[in-house]
């Protein structure tokens, strides 16, 4: 369960962090549930104006602290090791491959050292911690209604 739970946060971190990178060379496209980070959960919940307003706070306020968990994340890769999953994701794009399989080939091509493995656990804890912390913020901002709508896309994208 340990290895499950490490692997998903990998994944999940790894996610992040290429869509990070591409955000400098192009628009990020959405992934299959839509969510990238923790502030896409409100799409499709029909946000008045204020609470938009509202998000665009939080998203002031909580932005730095993600792309610095994001940067710590990336540091603990080596130049060769980006590399190597630049070079496979862009071969399995060009394969037709899309979505997981994509990223499971970047996962794959890292390669990641026992002491990596652990510093990525911890820092993927962190970036849970804060998308969590995000989640909690924007609930508040929902109506009960909005609020039910969020939980069950919680609750499937907790499924995939």
């Amino acid at each position: 369960m340990k290895i499950v739970s490490t692997l998903l946060a990998l994944a999940v971190a790894l996610t992040i962090v290429g869509n990070l990178s591409a955000a400098d060379k192009a628009p990020a496209k959405p992934k299959q549930d839509g969510m990238r980070s923790p502030f896409d959960v409100v799409k499709g919940l029909n946000l008045t104006d204020e609470q938009k307003a509202k998000v665009d706070e939080l998203k002031k306020e909580y932005g730095p602290k993600l792309k610095e968990a994001h940067q710590k994340w990336e540091s603990i890769l080596t130049a060769d090791q980006k590399k190597a999953r630049e070079e496979a994701v862009t071969e399995a794009k060009a394969a037709g491959k899309k979505g997981r399989e994509v990223e499971k080939a970047g996962r794959e091509a890292v390669k990641l050292t026992d002491d990596q493995k652990t510093q990525m656990k911890e820092a993927g804890k962190g970036m849970h911690a804060l998308g969590q912390e995000i989640i909690g913020k924007i609930k508040e901002i929902l109506t009960p209604e909005q609020q039910e709508q969020l939980q069950k896309k919680l609750e499937k994208r907790k499924a995939k």
